[in-house]
């Protein structure tokens, strides 16, 4: 099975059948993986492809209906198994809708239960930065769990949740701790960074393209390597590149051009990025194909 699964994710990159083929290729047959390490993998290829590769008119449609049927998976699946868990993280990741979000805060505060799955510190970490990616909670809550978890795992879990709070505010206050402030602990940081890019709103993202470029060269010279590299890396709007008055591929070109023979380092990085913005490109127009 291994075989035809690497089979089916190629096809997917490689623009040759649609995305949303995929989703439902991976939908209708994780259930039946015993290989926990399988699942983990193939529930994040699934995200790739629904927040990445499925076209952007179609979405939000897909995303709803993942999560739809991720929860229909968590329910069907061997109550307290490992793939229920990472089924049940993942239509966290997922939810978006009113009903879904609901779950989700019943499964966090206790009303809500699922047989053989218990929610510890961990995974109400996990609810928590889904209701604040789904505008249904902030930092209040956030604060109120440190409390009750004030520990380096906990610090970093929180720092997620912030950055993941769906308002402009939060997101601006996230990229001022994250860019243009320094002295942020790695750990802290990479956990920020995914939940900066946590966001079922791109609009949410539209502000930080002109300052991503604006900031790269110092980001590239003031940071050390790694914590460079995540910048460079992971708050590339790769997620905005399907939006033709926002320029983003013709921004990254202008921005090396300008570069020049300076940081080959960084220009290495960023043609990478862009790589990966552009499959995505190709991709979505393959999808947006099958009609």
């Amino acid at each position: 099975r291994a075989l035809v699964w690497n089979a089916a994710w190629d096809m997917t990159r490689d623009a040759e059948w649609p995305a949303r083929a995929f989703v439902d290729l991976v939908l209708g047959n994780v259930g039946a993986e015993s290989d926990s390490s399988v699942v983990l993998v193939l529930l994040r290829q699934l995200q790739t492809a629904t927040d990445s590769y499925v076209a952007p008119e179609h979405r939000v449609a897909t995303k709803r209906s993942v999560a739809d049927r991720l929860w229909t998976l968590v329910e069907a699946a061997q109550e307290g198994s490992d793939t229920q868990l990472q089924l049940l993280k993942a239509f966290a990741v997922h939810a978006t809708t009113a009903p879904q979000l609901d779950v989700v805060a019943g499964l966090a505060d206790g009303s809500r239960t699922v047989a053989g799955l218990p929610v510890d510190t961990d995974l109400r970490w996990e609810l928590l930065t889904s209701l604040a990616a789904g505008g249904r909670a902030g930092e209040a809550e956030i604060t109120a769990h440190l409390a009750t978890d004030d520990t380096a795992n906990g610090r970093q879990a929180a720092a997620s949740a912030r950055a993941a709070i769906a308002t402009p505010e939060a997101k601006a206050a996230a990229w001022d701790a994250m860019v243009t402030r320094e002295g942020m602990p790695n750990a802290i940081l990479e956990t920020s960074l995914l939940g900066f890019n946590r966001t079922h709103e791109d609009a949410l993202l539209e502000p930080f393209v002109e300052p991503y470029f604006a900031s790269l060269e110092t980001v590239w010279t003031t940071r050390g390597n790694d914590m460079a590299q995540d910048l460079v890396q992971l708050l590339y709007p790769t997620a905005l590149a399907s939006r033709p008055e926002l320029d983003v591929l013709g921004r990254t070109d202008a921005f090396l051009a300008a570069l020049g023979d300076r940081h080959p380092g960084l220009r290495r990085m960023l043609l990478e990025v862009k790589d990966g913005a552009e499959r995505a490109l190709r991709v979505q127009a393959a999808d947006r194909a099958a009609g």
